[in-house]
């Protein structure tokens, strides 16, 4: 009898001993979870990882600290911002009344299609700053145009489109007929035999018959009949030869 009740007691103490380790353990257990979590809440994220996780702290009026400070910062460059715009021009403004004027494109007359003003030789050439013989004068001096042999009243034509802006007797080329064609180009024909065919401002087409080969410039009275044909461009004299065709003339 006492034998079982040892065992009895014993198999009783057994058990309340298997009772009490799992209750140490499971107590155990859920302090080490309250540990941990302890301390991973009391972790100062600060020092662990900046300051960018920080959350802004909001003051009266909705306004957090850090935009607080960013508004200072916008403020004390203003001056300088201020400054830079103030020197930059400002930028047009187009409006209902502003009239919009669009480029044109100028283009000048192609010079080496003038038409040969005259039928006929070349007899005395440009010279250019060289210096020519004149039959007339008995010098040496510079001969500025191209003088074209041709019959006394042989029909001289405009040499391009454009607008007769001299009509004159010089007292050394005799009677003269200058053409304007536009963008300083200047067309200028002497010792002609008649000023009447045409008027100062009168528009002319290329081919249009201006005049005749006359005997009029006392400078060039012992030559044959020609036609004095200058080439001007901004008042410079130009070889006419580069802008006439280059069969047009005989030599």
């Amino acid at each position: 009898m006492k034998f079982k009740d040892l065992y009895s007691k014993q198999k009783y103490f057994v058990t309340a001993v298997i009772i009490i380790i799992a209750m140490l353990a499971t107590f155990g257990a859920w302090k080490y979870k309250s540990y941990l979590d302890n301390k991973w809440a009391g972790i100062d994220f600060d020092n662990e990882i900046g300051d960018f996780e920080e959350e802004p702290k909001v003051q009266e009026g909705g306004i957090s600290i850090i935009e607080e400070n960013v508004e200072e910062e916008v403020n004390e460059l203003e001056p300088d911002i201020k400054e830079v715009t103030q020197n930059e021009p400002p930028e047009p403004k187009l409006t209902k009344d502003t009239t919009v004027i669009p480029a044109i494109k100028m283009e000048e007359p192609k010079m080496d299609t003038m038409l040969t003003p005259v039928f006929g030789t070349i007899c005395l050439d440009f010279s250019g700053e060289e210096l020519v013989y004149s039959k007339t004068l008995d010098l040496w001096t510079t001969h500025q145009g191209l003088d074209i042999k041709s019959e006394e009243g042989s029909q001289v034509r405009a040499a391009m489109d454009g607008t007769v802006s001299e009509i004159t007797n010089d007292p050394q080329w005799g009677l003269t007929i200058a053409i304007d064609h536009g963008s300083g180009i200047t067309t200028r024909y002497s010792n002609l035999s008649t000023l009447d065919m045409v008027i100062i401002g009168q528009k002319v087409k290329k081919g249009d018959v201006i005049s005749g080969v006359g005997r009029t410039a006392l400078w060039e009275i012992a030559e044959d009949a020609h036609l004095h044909f200058e080439v001007l461009k901004d008042g410079a004299y130009l070889d006419p030869k580069i802008y006439l065709p280059k069969k047009s003339l005989n030599r």
